[in-house]
């Protein structure tokens, strides 16, 4: 039975699955009412619990998506920003004291208070059952006097509500940021690494619409593509020079000397480009769809124990890690930095195909690092010096009694020999963490998986659901049958 590959999308089957997406995704009238209503609320009590305690140089302002209106309707949240004269406001005083002030008011008022990280503190709370982030900043003349990250917002809110006046636009919007959510890669945060809503938001401004936006991702070359919309450096190379370690430039038109899609890593910008690539071929509602599947200890175990009996070398070994601060970004970079550290020592060390991915459990107390080995023999093929080296004769004598099989001459004129491994992945692993600082986690367990049974967390349906992820690591498989037809 032969398989072709379908090539001929028309933008007829294109603007229907677009069309039937945005039917999903557009908020409606009740919650745009819902929002604004929600709003006022908030803003009304840090209003008057900031001006309770003697405050006036500052000003409650709605930012974000909802200020933009590119939001989707399962995905709404509020960012409420506290701008707040700089003159007046130190630092030092949004650190320390405008948090508790802001918690304090509101649970008074019976709501819930979560205390959370990025520049500097803010407070989320839940009112009317939307999610709440109220950030404090600085209200600056422009961004190029901003003195804290978040006070650059304002402008970003500015800047795209003057060229997203269009609706049609705007649904561009919330159809690529649709597209990326799917596909685990929205957001600039170091667990994701992907798009940021803004970025999403300045690439329609650019390209004009969803479609083509994915038809000009096809021309993008990793570390050498700069997107301006507006023309500060208009010089491509001296823009390239200015961001050189960035995969992609998108210049922050209300900062120069930014780049909108820095946070972006090559493993995201590879998927989209891919991505882009096979929504054109075959376009798709699947696309659009999550792959959350609920999946029980039963199945996983089954799945593993048969991937086991295929990958016959195949290990894999579980970290377990206890989460001493709980600030995402700085948890997560941890984590990435585990992953990398390990990657690399392991491979020093001959180990191949090996992966490594993270979970951090819902209330951030705990973590698990899975450390995937293709090749996890405790043999190893040694590749010594050439026979007519003056090291040849060390080498004989290091492996005469450690070789399995050998010493021999290759093709190539080289000594090789397979011998037993010096040190186990999990003893490379171990002393790798030891020699490193990580000061948001730290290591509690190391150990070879060889039954799901015995892990932790598996009540949690989000972590069943990332270890199925881990061990398939299928993501495309869901749209890869529309690309071949039977004939």
């Amino acid at each position: 039975m032969q398989k072709d590959l379908i090539f001929n999308a028309s933008p007829n089957e294109i603007n229907k699955v677009i069309s039937s997406i945005l039917a999903r995704i557009k908020p409606d009238h009740e919650l745009y009412l819902k929002v604004q209503s929600t709003f006022e609320k908030v803003q009304s009590i840090v209003q008057s619990c900031l001006e309770r305690q003697g405050f006036s140089s500052f000003e409650v302002s709605l930012q974000g998506s909802v200020a933009k209106d590119t939001f989707i309707r399962s995905d709404v949240d509020l960012d409420v920003f506290v701008l707040l004269d700089p003159s007046s406001f130190t630092l030092n005083w949004i650190e320390e004291e405008f948090t508790k002030i802001v918690s304090s008011c509101l649970q008074e008022n019976g709501y819930p208070v979560i205390l959370k990280y990025a520049t500097h503190p803010y407070v989320t709370t839940i009112i009317d059952g939307i999610e709440i982030d109220i950030v404090p900043a600085f209200k600056v003349k422009d961004a190029g006097s901003i003195i804290t990250a978040v006070d650059r917002t304002p402008f970003h809110t500015k800047y795209v509500k003057s060229k997203l006046s269009d609706e049609k636009q705007r649904d561009e919007v919330r159809v690529l940021k649709a597209f990326l959510k799917a596909w685990d890669l929205y957001g600039a945060e170091i667990k994701t690494q992907g798009f940021s809503g803004y970025l999403a938001e300045l690439l329609i401004i650019k390209y004009g619409s969803f479609v083509n936006v994915l038809e000009g991702s096809l021309s993008w070359r990793a570390y050498k593509t700069c997107i301006e919309l507006e023309k500060y450096y208009g010089d491509e190379k001296e823009c390239r020079r200015k961001f050189k370690d960035d995969v992609l430039v998108v210049v922050d038109p209300v900062d120069p000397n930014r780049n909108a899609a820095a946070a972006l890593s090559l493993r995201s910008y590879a998927a989209f480009k891919l991505l882009a690539r096979l929504f054109l071929l075959k376009p798709s509602i699947k696309f659009f769809e999550s792959d959350f599947i609920s999946i029980g200890v039963r199945e996983l175990d089954m799945m593993f124990n048969f991937r086991q009996r295929e990958l016959v070398s195949n290990c894999v070994i579980m970290l377990l890690f206890k989460v001493n601060k709980p600030i995402p970004d700085v948890v997560w970079g941890q984590l990435k930095r585990v992953q990398n550290t390990i990657k690399n020592a392991l491979e020093k060390q001959g180990f191949r195909g090996v992966y490594a991915e993270s979970w951090i459990s819902p209330n951030f107390s705990n973590a698990v690092t899975l450390v995937d080995i293709y090749d996890c023999s405790e043999y190893e093929f040694h590749i010594g010096p050439p026979a007519y080296d003056e090291n040849a004769i060390n080498f004989l004598i290091k492996n005469v009694n450690n070789a399995l099989v050998g010493p021999w001459i290759d093709e190539n004129g080289r000594l090789v020999s397979i011998r037993k491994r010096r040190f186990t992945p999990e003893h490379i692993i171990l002393s790798t963490i030891q020699s490193s600082n990580y000061t948001a986690i730290s290591l509690e367990n190391v150990n070879r998986l060889t039954e799901i049974e015995k892990m932790p967390f598996l009540s949690d349906a989000s972590f069943r659901y990332w270890l199925r992820k881990f061990l398939k690591r299928d993501v495309f498989n869901r749209i890869l049958s529309l690309l071949v037809t039977s004939s």
